[in-house]
């Protein structure tokens, strides 16, 4: 077993294989006939190829005796897998390459980085949500005192038309702050939810004329569902601004003219135990420019926007944020399969119903 665990090839000087052990067909497939008298550099894949890999390689080997690397290689039915190379100059013009398939370990340290930047950017986000929180409760206090204040002033100043005027503008900034109150106090998980028991495609079917107009006659909206979904407890009214939300998003993104999906799928997700469970997702997603991945992990951050100053608070997602995890789930966010951004709504399934 100890042969089979990684390839051993005998070269020369040129990268013309003389020689390999039985390891080579464990690993790439290829019976040790096969490969006598090619160029080494049929293990890489076309593109390592043409970025001069193999070439490199021998070359540092020349320069330094030894060299030890990790890279994609390509095995006899096209497949790829990661691998760590060791490569060193032996007696007689030989190159010696051993080769180890750690394509499992590479993912499993891949998803240990994702886990540990997930868990930051968690962290991250709680941290908002509470510095947040208490700032909405701060300025909604504030906002009562001036509302109290305009009410008086209104009173009083009945007959003067200008005043009136001012009043009125005075009124609607602070129902404007009202607005990124309630949304702040979404994100930092402060508002009172009222869970129903609801199947999603029964809500989203409902309210799929209202999601039509709100992106407008340029937009093309279709309805995607999956068939046997268990329901989810969730507060319909948050779900459905959560939803208007997403799709005000998409219809800004394409400037009113484009395609929107709304889709419904179950998905086993690993939870925070190390266990799976089902979650119901629902993932709008639309054929505009998408988001790029170097923001993705900010915009959910309070404030954070693209739109141009005055045409967003940039609330918007950190009230989805806030929402989904209130309630149990999370949001995520992807590519769709219109080209453009995909964002995944994810609420726990609730498979045992009580009878009535």
């Amino acid at each position: 077993m100890r042969l089979r665990a990684c390839a051993i090839l005998e070269m020369d000087a040129q990268g013309l294989i003389r020689n390999c052990n039985a390891g080579v067909e464990f690993i790439y497939g290829y019976a040790r006939a096969e490969l006598r008298g090619r160029d080494f550099s049929c293990l890489f894949s076309a593109s390592e190829r043409e970025r001069g890999t193999p070439q490199a390689l021998l070359a540092r080997v020349r320069e330094q005796g030894i060299e030890q690397s990790t890279c994609p290689l390509v095995r006899k039915d096209g497949s790829r897998f990661r691998a760590a190379l060791t490569i060193e100059q032996a007696a007689h013009a030989r190159v010696m390459m051993v080769v180890r398939d750690i394509t499992e370990l590479f993912q499993s340290q891949k998803r240990v980085l994702e886990a540990q930047a997930n868990t930051m950017r968690a962290q991250r986000l709680d941290a908002f949500g509470q510095v947040t929180l208490e700032l909405a409760h701060d300025f909604n206090n504030l906002l009562s005192v001036i509302v109290n204040s305009l009410d008086m002033l209104a009173v009083r100043r009945t007959e003067d038309e200008g005043s009136r005027r001012i009043l009125e503008l005075a009124h609607q900034a602070v129902e404007r702050g009202t607005r990124l109150t309630r949304q702040m106090l979404a994100f930092g998980r402060g508002q009172a939810l009222v869970p129903q028991l609801r199947q999603v495609n029964d809500l989203l079917a409902e309210s799929l004329e209202l999601y039509r107009r709100v992106c407008g006659e340029g937009i093309e909206v279709a309805l995607l569902p999956a068939d046997g979904l268990p329901p989810v407890k969730v507060d319909v009214g948050q779900l459905e601004a959560a939803l208007l939300n997403l799709l005000g998003n998409s219809r800004d993104a394409m400037n009113g003219a484009g395609k929107v999906q709304l889709e419904t799928r179950l998905e086993q997700v690993p939870t925070a135990e190390g266990e799976v469970a089902g979650f119901v997702c629902i993932s709008v997603g639309d054929s505009g420019p998408g988001i790029g991945k170097d923001i993705r992990d900010a915009v959910f951050e309070p404030f954070f926007t693209t739109k141009v100053e005055g045409e967003g608070s940039g609330m918007g997602l950190s009230q989805v944020h806030g929402f989904a995890a209130q309630s149990g789930g999370m949001v995520v966010i992807g590519t769709s399969a219109l080209g453009g951004a995909a964002v995944s709504l994810y609420f726990p399934a609730v498979r045992d119903v009580p009878a009535d």
